[in-house]
């Protein structure tokens, strides 16, 4: 995957989590506690980890009223909440999904009543003391929300974008100031229930660009090197990305089959050592669709070039680019098209002489 392209991935791999950026400014200083109620902080004992199993922990049950915003029809609660036997509340990553589901309707029932259904959805599930501690909690989380998209909005430089270094350098530190933020406004075992899994796979994938850029090592000490880091992972993650690392391997095989000729029966073939008929077929119906549509982006990028020569001027460049695109691409691909045209302009700017 070219660079540029692993930049736009880590990127998003730094910013998951984020509110849209439309709430920067809805943000509230702080939640208020319903009447008589105690706003407490989550207990300073160490939480558990969100990827071991705990030990039978009361689990709080579903509230009845559903939906609890109009936004939010047709849709089940995500995340989960639960409490120790002395009924303190347990932090684990199911908190942060909870908290995540409620504020990500914000965009189209605004943050006040997403905070509000969030409220009314946890009094029907939790008892003090946890219900006080869901609700400092959440107000830290607030607090971060806001800090943290303004750290997120702070654009690179045209030297950064430009030079592979330069975006590692800005990424190292994107990510070194989005952690720092995180122990500003939690506990050390906040953080590693909240974000542990997502900075441990964050610092994997920077470690593994770095590898990348290395021109050092040869393929096996590569690839040795690549296991160590993956033996660092939490368990759970490191599955998840053994089976991601495989499944990329086996796309790699499947689109250099196809490369050389080989026919679809072939392919198929090949997929069949790994996976069920079942669902050869269907990664054959998607390899079949990708290729077809890599197809035409590429006749589309020929034809995008030749416009160049032709002497338009570049308002009609634009409107024969746009007519293009329409009779290329449907609606539901203009999308893809943006993005890789965005992606294909870094390329070409990055391959520019540099002054």
């Amino acid at each position: 995957m070219p660079l540029p392209v692993r930049f736009f991935v880590l990127t998003a791999v730094l910013v998951v989590g984020a509110a849209g950026l439309t709430l920067y400014w809805q943000w509230p200083a702080a939640i208020p506690a319903a009447a008589g109620q105690a706003v407490t902080a989550a207990p300073p004992a160490t939480p558990p980890s969100p990827l071991v199993p705990q030990p039978t922990p009361a689990v709080a049950e579903r509230a009845v009223a559903q939906p609890l915003l109009p936004e939010m029809a047709g849709t089940e609660v995500d995340g989960e909440l639960q409490t120790d036997s002395a009924g303190n509340l347990q932090l684990s990553l199911g908190v942060r999904d909870y908290f995540d589901y409620f504020l990500s309707a914000a965009d189209q029932a605004g943050l006040e009543r997403a905070v509000e259904a969030l409220l009314a959805d946890a009094g029907g599930r939790l008892q003090e003391p946890a219900l006080g501690q869901l609700i400092g909690l959440l107000g830290d989380y607030l607090d971060y929300k806001r800090a943290s998209l303004a750290l997120l909005q702070q654009p690179l430089s045209a030297q950064q974008q430009a030079r592979p270094q330069e975006q590692m350098a800005a990424l190292q530190q994107a990510f070194d100031s989005l952690a720092q933020l995180r122990r500003t406004h939690f506990s050390a075992g906040a953080v590693e229930a909240l974000f542990g899994a997502e900075e441990a796979y964050a610092r994997y994938t920077l470690d593994s660009l770095a590898l990348l850029g290395r021109d050092d090592l040869g393929e096996q000490a590569r690839a040795a090197a690549q296991q160590r880091l993956r033996e660092q992972l939490p368990a759970a993650l490191r599955a998840s990305e053994e089976r991601q690392s495989q499944a990329l391997a086996q796309q790699a095989q499947s689109e250099r089959l196809w490369r050389e000729g080989a026919s679809e029966e072939q392919v198929r073939e090949f997929l069949a050592l790994t996976y069920d008929p079942p669902t050869t077929e269907r990664l054959l119906a998607e390899q079949r669709d990708e290729r077809a549509w890599q197809q035409r982006y590429a006749a589309y990028r020929d034809e995008l070039a030749s416009l160049q020569g032709d002497g338009l001027s570049p308002a009609d460049r634009r409107h024969e680019q746009q007519r293009l695109r329409q009779r290329l691409f449907g609606a539901a691909d203009q999308h893809r098209v943006d993005t890789y045209d965005a992606i294909a302009a870094k390329q070409q700017d990055a391959a520019r002489p540099r002054p």
